[in-house]
């Protein structure tokens, strides 16, 4: 079983691109826990080229859940619904909704960052940009609660 974690978003739209940056940021602590890093931006065809059978997965993308905007939220990628798909990809074809069309059945994680500001910049919103570090540290305890949960 390899385990990999997806960045999503679209890194010219201000706090959509949040995933990518978070897991750019933590590539070096998540290299230590050989969980290889895809940089998948928008291109869910791209992403699912990478996914195989036994694979662990990780998908961490920006979402827009009304919850106070930093907030890092994780769900089981098989317990998430079709209106949780469709809600958290402001993309046409989004990595949650190919898994499913592709027919693939992964195990992993969706870990979500809720958002401020969606508009064209290359740039987080300063209120992400501020927290940025904290994010991280959520999403690092986020993801050793995971594998910690996952090994019992």
């Amino acid at each position: 079983m390899k385990k990999k974690l997806f960045a999503i978003g679209n890194p010219i739209m201000m706090d959509d691109g949040i995933g990518i940056v978070v897991a750019e940021e933590i590539q070096d602590w998540l290299s230590e826990r050989d969980i290889e890093v895809i940089i998948g931006e928008t291109d869910a065809d791209y992403c699912m080229s990478f996914i195989k059978k036994d694979d662990f997965i990780l998908i961490i993308d920006a979402t827009y859940l009304n919850i106070r905007p930093g907030c890092v939220t994780t769900c089981p990628i098989r317990e998430l619904n079709n209106d949780y798909k469709s809600v958290y990809s402001q993309h046409e074809m989004s990595l949650l909704k190919g898994l499913t069309m592709y027919g693939k059945k992964v195990n992993g994680y969706f870990i979500g960052i809720e958002i401020e500001k969606i508009q064209f910049g290359c740039q987080l919103s300063e209120n992400l940009s501020g927290e940025l570090q904290s994010i991280c540290e959520k999403v690092k305890g986020e993801i050793q609660k995971i594998f910690n949960e996952s090994n019992n």
